[in-house]
């Protein structure tokens, strides 16, 4: 399987999730919003973001708006709602 690996981002308004991807061949991607102040939660997955080069090897900026999250990488994004 290989290691997997674990991002986390952060929006302007201090809203985050924790974004992992497994080490093999990057085709699966989980989002993790928050749950608490030190926990998060499975929310979905994102295989719109899967495949290389891998997240954290891509420009990946997240926003909040409206009571949702966007996840922007290069040019793919992914909408979430906390």
């Amino acid at each position: 399987m290989g290691t997997g690996h674990q991002t986390r981002f952060e929006a302007a308004n201090g809203q985050s999730i924790v974004v992992t991807q497994d080490g093999f061949d990057s085709d699966s991607v989980d989002i993790y919003t928050e749950h608490g102040r030190f926990h998060y939660v499975w929310n979905r997955q994102a295989t719109e973001l899967s495949g290389v080069p891998r997240l954290r090897n891509r420009h990946c900026q997240l926003t909040a708006a409206e009571g949702k999250l966007l996840l922007n990488c290069g040019t793919e994004s992914v909408t979430v709602t906390p």
